[in-house]
């Protein structure tokens, strides 16, 4: 049955930390939280720890009101962005905690706990660094002992608090792919709380965008980013940068171009929202096809080329990426005048309230260069 998550508020003050929250997580489902500063998204996780109480709502698990136990009867392992490893206990010491400081009549015997600790840091791969402290461990090994002492205890759920958050890039990437790995072989019901979206996306079997304490969209990593329900989704994952847009009848407006709009109906509709992703603006072949703008800046990141554009008639640069072999076919300076394309655009329609009342992603007709795209319809030819 796993976790049943039902209109959750929580309110401190006049600032609204959980909006009506409602959430299903299955059995050894990998769960990423998503979200900015503020999102809610560790206010969430708190109250499943039982750090905290939310002012309405229940948390049912299995059946049984989770919320109406204690922190210690929870079966949840917390694992802290900072560790919050004891510095005077050694590695062995640290991932015993919870075991050693149960009531005397749960407390498993001495030679039982000593083996439990040894099964875990074998699967962590610190067997060698028992008795060693703290201090003397890089970052990536001490959030693994962080990560070994919330699973001695045997939770049903464990809660990962931004736990790469204090780690160099690279010992992020490597630490993310062992703890995916690490928790398919385990099949612990994983909640994982992060602001990085490459996280999120490359971890979790579903994830969870929040916003100023409400949920965006829930999903798989593909279906949020390939298909953004709202605009700040659209804006937080898939890096949608906004454009001038109206629509008419079944035509999309935008810069000087119409834009056919299939299936997207304008019933209370009040304003629109239109996206364009980097990945979807392309150098023209001609010039004078497409969009005038001026290249602002080029910048050559693992094998990519990030642009900064001047799009004539808009007030705010776009940023365009490329492979380094596509523009390789292109001999445009900083500076220098540029045509470009948009292969595809994001719509959102929405209400009085700023609700999404409908959503589409439209593309004009390609041309057979596999990187840029047939001229646009002008508005009156």
């Amino acid at each position: 049955m796993g976790i049943e998550i039902s209109r959750l508020r929580r309110q401190f003050g006049s600032f609204i930390a959980l909006d009506d929250v409602s959430l299903d997580i299955a059995d050894g489902e990998f769960v990423a939280v998503l979200g900015p500063s503020g999102s809610g998204k560790t206010s969430l996780l708190r109250i499943l720890a039982g750090l905290d109480q939310p002012d309405l709502g229940s948390v049912q698990r299995d059946g049984q009101d989770l919320l109406a136990l204690d922190a210690r009867r929870r079966g949840v392992g917390l694992v802290f962005q900072h560790y919050a490893l004891f510095p005077h206990m050694t590695v062995a010491q640290n991932v015993a905690f919870g075991l050693r400081v149960r009531p005397w009549r749960l407390r498993p015997k001495a030679s039982a706990i000593k083996a439990s600790v040894e099964a875990l840091l074998h699967r962590v791969e610190l067997d060698a660094f028992a008795s060693r402290y703290p201090a003397q461990l890089s970052g990536g090994q001490r959030q693994r002992v962080a990560l070994a002492r919330a699973l001695a205890i045997e939770p049903r759920l464990l809660l990962l608090d931004e736990p790469f958050g204090a780690l160099d890039a690279q010992v992020r990437v490597n630490l993310r792919r062992w703890l995916r790995e690490f928790h398919r072989s385990l099949g612990i019901t994983t909640l994982f709380v992060t602001h990085d979206q490459d996280e999120a996306l490359e971890m979790a079997d579903r994830v969870v965008v929040m916003n100023r304490g409400r949920i965006e969209q829930i999903g798989t990593p593909e279906q949020i980013y390939h298909q953004p329900a709202t605009a700040f989704v659209s804006r937080f994952i898939a890096r949608g940068q906004p454009l001038p847009g109206e629509v008419a009848g079944s035509s999309l407006h935008v810069l000087g171009h119409a834009w056919q709009l299939d299936g997207f109906s304008s019933t209370d509709i009040h304003t629109v929202a239109v996206h364009v992703r980097p990945e979807h603006i392309v150098p023209a072949t001609r010039h004078g096809e497409g969009l005038a703008a001026c290249l602002l800046s080029l910048r050559h990141v693992a094998g990519t080329v990030r642009a900064g554009l001047q799009v004539e008639g808009m007030d705010e640069p776009l940023e365009a990426e490329w492979s380094e072999r596509d523009w390789s076919r292109h001999s445009v300076g900083v500076g220098e005048p540029i045509d470009v394309h948009f292969q595809s655009l994001s719509v959102f329609g929405m209400d009085r309230e700023g609700r999404v009342r409908a959503r589409t992603d439209c593309h004009p007709p390609y041309s057979a260069s596999p990187i840029a795209i047939g001229p646009w319809r002008r508005l009156g030819a």
